[in-house]
């Protein structure tokens, strides 16, 4: 029984030592940038590509299990605003329509900053992953930096494809 009790005990101290993934209104309501981004599939994030999103505002509900973003996408020259309202799911995923299907969750947060996970299935099935890093200001420190490119190799995903959007969002100036 003392056995049992000392696993028990490391098993639930080391599950504390880990930050937890849940989002709440405190962390997440209020004005976003698009900070950074980067996807398997580049031409998706690149200048004019669909899923090249700036974000503007996100404010989630009913302790985060919707989450509501505002953005803007540079199309044929011009900003069009957009809003989805992500609904999570059991495993923790959101699920929304935009350019097709997409699943995304947050995969790390910090003071003011949130890396986001997005698996988009267009509508010809073509599935493509992007992390998009956002934030309440306008930089990411050195260790942030570190993490998107472990993030990056991590969804295979080359690091060249890595674009910093905050001087390339025209939309939101």
């Amino acid at each position: 029984m003392v056995k049992f009790l000392l696993i028990a005990l490391s098993l639930g101290l080391s599950c504390a030592h880990h930050e937890s993934l849940d989002i709440s209104p405190s962390e997440v309501n209020g004005d976003w940038h698009t900070l950074y981004i980067v996807a398997d599939n580049v031409e998706k994030v690149m200048e004019g590509g669909s899923l090249r999103a700036y974000f503007q505002h996100m404010e989630c509900s009913d302790e985060c299990q919707t989450l509501k973003v505002k953005f803007k996408v540079m199309v044929d020259s011009e900003c069009q605003t957009y809003t989805v309202v992500g609904e999570k799911n059991e495993d923790g995923h959101y699920n929304t329509d935009y350019s097709g299907k997409n699943f995304f969750h947050v995969v790390k947060k910090t003071d003011g900053v949130i890396f986001f996970h997005n698996v988009n299935v267009d509508e010809s099935g073509k599935e493509t992953n992007v992390i998009l890093v956002a934030g309440k200001e306008k930089t990411l420190s050195k260790a942030q930096k570190q993490e998107l490119k472990k993030l990056a190799k991590e969804y295979d995903m080359p690091k060249e494809n890595i674009q910093h959007l905050l001087p390339t969002d025209t939309c939101n100036q």
